[in-house]
């Protein structure tokens, strides 16, 4: 699994509840998290808390870390997004 995650959507948010899960609990459940399909050539996986999604990071043009994961908190984003996090894990999903 990844080395690293990358919580940019929770420490970028400025309406994040106090019950909001901590950076230690979102590391500690991508640990655990199930792989899905893959979403635009990402590597996607499912937590109890959040999804996540495979990031890359760059300086300039050249690519420093593959193993980085963004955590999508259904919460914090949309209707949409969620239903395409849930349709790409629910394939690879005991029924």
């Amino acid at each position: 699994m990844l080395a690293a995650l990358l919580i940019a959507s929770i420490i970028a948010s400025p309406n994040i509840a106090l019950s909001a899960a901590t950076v230690d609990d979102l590391q500690a459940d991508f640990e655990t998290a199930v792989p899905c399909q893959q979403i635009d050539g990402r590597n996607v996986w499912k937590g109890t808390i959040a999804y996540y999604i495979q990031s890359f990071v760059y300086q300039g043009d050249t690519p420093v870390a593959t193993e980085a994961a963004d955590a999508v908190l259904p919460e914090d984003n949309s209707a949409e997004t969620v239903k395409e996090f849930e349709d790409a894990c629910s394939a690879t999903q005991p029924a």
